[in-house]
């Protein structure tokens, strides 16, 4: 295709022919014809440069080179192509100049692309990982800080970073006058406002002060401690309040209840729940007398602790405490009438006092009243009272009957199984049947199969099933230049602006290349199915992408050595760890299996094994073997069982073992259903359940629970 040069050019030509004005007349008559020819090739370049095509986001996306080149390409459609183009150019204009880094451009392309939603959480996640790529400029982020684009806490973290960063050019006073005021900014943004304020010399002691009161962690990562101490000594007993709640708020419950004890009662309801998570109910319950019999929130603490007592005592003792807790959980509910949150932590705990003073008709009642399903505990508690109510009368409720909302699926399974079992020992065995052919290997269902002296539960997966849902159309683009990971930022930030479940979430995990730890929990929103059941006609795949298997190998050896099932094993570091290997507790355990440290050493030297530092007990084979090793430990000294081997592994021998002498030092429902903490019940129900997934997918010759 010839080149045709537009009028510029062709200008450009006429100028450097210009005649002298002493030519001679046919020099003259030629300069004429030279300029009418320009005329025309003006004439014709103006029409070529009309005729021309735009540049297409097509040759832009064909574009080859590194991040600054793709960026240029797509910058000439966003500024010269066709109108349906631009935005969708001018996107991936701004993506690739934040990868040049060109933070700067990346800000005026996204401004012309205007990206909301899910790609608005990508552009804004690009620009600020773009902005602290480039050399700090403090203008920079100020300027990305009035992006209308961006959502509204994005523009004040930029803002703040900008604050930060005229502090480091010794601008203070040009930080304080860029911080936007104080209380518009949450919590975290503010700890680092008051931290840039601190440093301006007129007012910084005032922020210096309010920092330590309350972002203690915030001030002892930027001064010396003895500069907290220093101005700890002048602390009111309000500020000293104010700093008790500040700890308690960032889970520093040890420190909270010091600072507590440091304010008074100013600080009663912060000293009430520091010792209730600490577990301190006797100093719970002299903070909560502090706080009054009229208040609600000291109410609620005081039944809390008395709750702790209760289940601490044993016998005529326990029995006394849950009346005490039954007393104070009616006061709490009178005084939280209009609380909805508080009458339904209050319903809460009055229904387990019910439930273990024996009153399971009265804490029914109370559970299906106006139970919130996300206060810790609603299961178990709903559970202690299905148990109690088929020890005493041979049936189990029907949860969830009386009211709404329901009781969960796994806690209807219970009850079913208590009303079958005792149907079964009636000889009516259809309902015993009907959980064994109901495709989900949970404890409710193999209990069933054992009453029915049957191996296992059948669960027939589907070894083909549809693609799940392609990522949606704007995606396209970032598809066809590879960039697989923005299109999982982008999406998934769609998904949770939209909310909900569906089988979008599916499609993206497909899509996304995720650990099990991330992956895990995005397919239960796609599949529901995956955690309460039934797993019978679900996709292979897609249990397999739910019940991972890496380090298979090692696992087989480690199982092996200590003689554990490996599908048990790997059901264990499927709940402890999600297979994590960097995996790290409140406590300190480490490692896929999350052993302590000290535990693991000590036991890494009866096996023979060479560890000498604790770092080497995060190994991944390593931690397996001293995984596998402690769980074949706790089995032994449980006579053989496995089921009372994870309980202990997760709970600890002292109250397992009272729990395992009080049930006939037998494995079973009667032992698992009165496991008391409700961590280790659901550890040990979760435990199973994932270490039957395994064995139907991996080892489906292996024999079935309980393994023995």
């Amino acid at each position: 295709m010839p080149v045709v040069r537009c009028p510029r050019q062709c200008s450009g030509q006429v100028a450097r022919h210009r005649l002298d004005d002493r030519s001679t007349a046919e020099s003259r008559q030629h300069a004429w014809v030279f300029a009418w020819a320009c005329f025309v090739l003006i004439a014709l370049g103006l029409a070529g440069c009309r005729a021309a095509k735009p540049p297409s986001l097509a040759q832009a996306l064909a574009t080859r080179g590194n991040a600054r080149t793709q960026a240029r390409a797509f910058l000439d459609v966003a500024l010269a192509g066709t109108a349906a183009e631009r935005h969708r150019a001018a996107f991936l204009w701004g993506l690739y100049a934040c990868e040049a880094p060109s933070p700067r451009s990346a800000l005026r392309a996204f401004s012309l692309a205007a990206p909301s939603g899910g790609r608005g959480r990508l552009a804004a996640r690009r620009l600020e990982e773009a902005l602290n790529a480039t050399p700090q400029d403090a203008a920079a982020w100020l300027e990305a800080s009035s992006a209308a684009w961006l959502p509204p806490e994005v523009r004040l973290r930029f803002r703040v970073r900008g604050a930060e960063l005229l502090v480091v050019q010794g601008l203070p006073d040009g930080a304080a006058h860029a911080l936007p005021p104080l209380d518009v900014l949450p919590p975290t943004e503010r700890g680092r406002a008051l931290t840039v304020l601190a440093s301006v010399p007129a007012g910084g002691e005032a922020a210096k002060r309010r920092l330590a009161i309350e972002y203690p962690q915030q001030f002892a990562a930027t001064f010396p401690r003895d500069r907290a101490v220093t101005l700890q000594r002048s602390f009111t007993d309000a500020e000293w309040g104010r700093h008790a709640a500040a700890l308690l708020d960032a889970g520093d419950a040890d420190d909270a209840l010091r600072a507590a004890r440091r304010a008074g009662p100013v600080a009663a309801l912060t000293g009430a729940r520091a010792a209730v998570r600490l577990r301190h109910p006797s100093e719970a319950l002299a903070w909560a007398d502090r706080l009054g019999k009229a208040n609600v929130d000291g109410a609620l603490e005081r039944a809390e602790a008395l709750r702790q007592l209760a289940w601490i005592g044993s016998g005529e003792a326990r029995q006394t405490g849950f009346s005490r807790l039954q007393a104070a959980a009616e006061s709490a509910r009178r005084l939280a009438v209009g609380n909805a949150p508080a009458q339904s932590r209050a319903d809460l705990l009055l229904a387990e006092s019910l439930t273990e003073r024996g009153r399971l008709a009265e804490a029914a009642a109370v559970i299906d009243r106006s139970f919130d399903k996300a206060q810790p505990r609603w299961e178990w508690v709903w559970r202690r009272l299905v148990l109690l109510q088929a020890q005493h009368r041979g049936a189990a409720p029907v949860p969830g009957t009386h009211g709404d909302p329901p009781a969960s699926v796994r806690v209807q399974r219970l009850a079913a199984f208590w009303r079958a079992r005792g149907a079964g020992r009636n000889g009516a065995t259809v309902a015993l049947r009907d959980l064994v052919d109901s495709g989900f290997p949970d404890l409710p269902a193999l209990w069933a199969a054992r009453e029915l002296r049957v191996e296992g539960v059948p669960v027939a997966f589907t070894d083909a099933a549809p693609p799940p849902p392609a990522p949606p159309g704007w995606a396209d683009d970032l598809l066809s230049v590879g960039r697989i990971s923005d299109v999982v930022v982008a999406w998934r930030g769609e998904l949770e602006v939209n909310g909900g479940g569906g089988p979008e979430w599916l499609g993206l995990v497909r899509l996304a290349a995720m650990p099990p730890l991330d992956a895990i929990p995005l397919l239960v929103r796609g599949e529901p199915r995956l955690f309460t059941g039934p797993w019978r006609g679900l996709p292979r795949e897609l249990l397999e992408r739910y019940l991972p298997l890496p380090w298979r190998s090692e696992l087989e050896s480690a199982a092996r050595r200590a003689g554990v099932p490996p599908w048990l094993l790997a059901g264990l570091v499927r709940q402890e760890s999600a297979w994590n290997p960097r995996a790290r507790s409140l406590a300190g355990a480490v490692g896929l299996a999350q052993i302590l440290p000290a535990t693991g050493m000590e036991k890494g030297r009866a096996l023979g094994l060479h560890l000498p530092t604790k770092d080497d007990v995060i190994d991944p084979a390593t931690n397996l073997v001293l995984g596998a090793a402690l769980l074949a430990d706790w089995r032994r000294s449980f006579g053989g069982s496995w089921t009372v081997g994870l309980a202990a592994y997760n709970g600890g021998e002292r109250r397992v073992r009272e729990i395992w002498k009080q049930t006939g030092a037998a494995d079973g429902p009667a032992f698992v259903e009165a496991l008391e903490v409700p961590e280790t019940w659901d550890y040990v129900h979760r435990v199973v359940l994932l270490a039957e997934g395994y064995r139907l997918l991996y080892w489906p010759k292996g024999r079935p629970y309980p393994w023995t």
